[in-house]
């Protein structure tokens, strides 16, 4: 996952202006003044981006005869090419998923059959579909791959440009009490304050020639996603310590 430099805000809250900081309790409907501690308040962002991990390809196979029979057996016969294509490739049985669809048109009937698989290995997915292509017939028809990220990865994208949000306050927050001869205490509090993300590629500036097809890494780049953070986070200030003077030995 790459990241990049972020902005980060900070201010002081003193006591005088802290003795002026009123919380209204909702429940009590009471008015109390809160008094804090001298603190360092920032604000600052975290910037991720994650590629896909996930492929998902569909290959459709057709046939229109006059006989039932005829058109269920021509679709079955080449679904039974697909999955052993599949099962050499050392596809997982749990990954694939097969339908099958049977109308009758104009006094024929049409036989459709479709098996939608999910590579977590590109190179595969890649190799696969191109054998597909090279082997069978017109009847068969293999979809560009739609590539797309898992609810795990993309759970876990979010909370660490969280993470790295917060770890960017604490830095922050370090820098300028260093400018201050003070240094950061406990944290008093930390909010996130929004969570954006977005598709598309990762560096600002860099899309997709719509004049040009698109390439397999173009596709993986334009399913790439972005989860920006931000946070609000106030910890306490603290005097430094002064050093003590040694004590002189007997």
């Amino acid at each position: 996952m790459a990241y990049r430099p972020v902005q980060v805000f900070a201010s002081l809250a003193t006591k005088d202006r802290d003795k002026k900081t009123r919380n209204v309790d909702e429940n009590e409907g009471n008015i109390r003044k809160v008094v804090r501690k001298n603190e360092v308040e920032v604000s600052a962002t975290g910037e991720l981006s994650l590629p896909p991990d996930r492929a998902r390809v569909t290959v459709v196979v057709s046939s229109k005869k006059e006989a039932v029979l005829e058109a269920k057996t021509s679709v079955q016969r080449r679904l039974d090419y697909i999955l052993q294509v599949l099962q050499t490739h050392r596809v997982k049985e749990g990954d694939t998923q097969i339908s099958k669809v049977i109308q009758r048109v104009d006094g024929l009937y049409h036989m459709e059959g479709e098996v939608r698989v999910v590579f977590v290995d590109f190179l595969k997915c890649q190799g696969v579909c191109n054998f597909l292509v090279e082997k069978m017939d017109e009847t068969v028809v293999v979809a560009t791959p739609e590539f797309f990220h898992s609810p795990q990865r993309l759970e876990e994208l979010r909370r660490q440009a969280c993470l790295l949000a917060v770890r960017n306050a604490r830095q922050k927050a370090v820098e300028v009490t260093r400018l201050l001869r003070s240094s950061v205490g406990q944290p008093i509090s930390i909010k996130e304050e929004s969570c954006r993300e977005w598709e598309g590629p990762p560096v600002q500036g860099q899309s997709h020639d719509q004049d040009k097809p698109m390439t397999y890494q173009d596709r993986i780049a334009m399913a790439t996603v972005t989860v920006q953070a931000k946070v609000f986070a106030s910890f306490e200030l603290k005097p430094k310590e002064k050093g003590r003077a040694p004590s002189g030995g007997r």
